[in-house]
């Protein structure tokens, strides 16, 4: 009998070439169908809500597959994290419905940017956050950001070979937060461009340290052209923080574990 697993995976992707299958790389999608492989001896196709970049990280990716192991849920989560590296977990799994999907099905997104803003760098962070040495205005950066709200049209804020057909996307919500030298940017969303919120990241940067005005971030949005938006923020300080479902098909209160 065919059953449709969904995995929720944590991953620090310092070492990974993103999450798709690339010849000769290290890769998430590599990684797990190897796992896979010599738990169960089936080579499924593993389908993700997001394709992460290179270094870019999660707290929690949805990935979905189907299969005709029978082996039980819990012993699916264990007999993969016995054969992943420990840059790679499932922390959580389920059976899904058949017509489940992973994208499709998915209500939104939150990702959160970190930087580290003081000019003695942070080895503990140096993984995971941009350090970014000149002062920076967050509350002028929060002011910016509320441009972004809503449903726009965002070509300013993707890559160059961004593939995606709609440059439309909606906001629900971004976040300047400050916590002594670490300010985060946490950006929620129903789906996003590649590298969008990296390049929105950028964007604030320019304004929090005094380069550009509070405005220039909705000029940058209505210019819908990538040059003037701000620079691309470095990969590693962005991590994949939730995809929503409703209700989760983890169960509990709609959180991902």
């Amino acid at each position: 009998m065919t059953r449709q697993i969904l995995l929720l995976v944590q991953f620090d992707g310092t070492d990974f070439h993103g999450w798709q299958q690339q010849d000769g790389l290290r890769t998430v999608q590599s990684s797990l169908s190897k796992a896979f492989y010599v738990l169960a001896k089936e080579q499924p196709t593993l389908r993700a809500s997001s394709r992460t970049d290179a270094g870019v990280h999660a707290q929690g990716l949805p990935v979905l597959f189907k299969t005709e192991t029978q082996i039980p849920l819990r012993g699916i989560l264990r007999g993969l994290n016995t054969h992943l590296a420990t840059d790679l977990a499932v922390v959580d799994v389920a059976e899904v419905d058949p017509e489940f999907h992973v994208r499709q099905n998915a209500g939104g997104k939150i990702y959160r940017y970190t930087i580290w803003n003081d000019r003695p760098r942070s080895p503990l962070l140096a993984r995971y956050a941009w350090n970014f040495r000149i002062p920076l205005d967050n509350e002028a950066m929060q002011e910016a950001a509320q441009a972004w709200i809503g449903e726009h049209d965002f070509s300013s804020f993707r890559a160059a070979d961004c593939q995606s057909k709609s440059t439309i996307r909606r906001i629900t919500a971004v976040n300047v937060e400050r916590h002594d030298h670490r300010v985060e940017v946490i950006v929620q969303g129903n789906a996003f461009l590649q590298h969008m919120v990296r390049i929105m990241v950028g964007t604030l940067v320019e304004v929090g340290r005094g380069f550009k005005p509070v405005e220039w971030t909705k000029e940058a949005l209505l210019a819908q052209s990538r040059p003037s938006a701000g620079p691309t923020a470095p990969p590693h300080g962005l991590c994949l923080e939730k995809v929503i479902y409703e209700p989760s098909p983890f169960g509990g209160d709609g959180s991902q574990k």
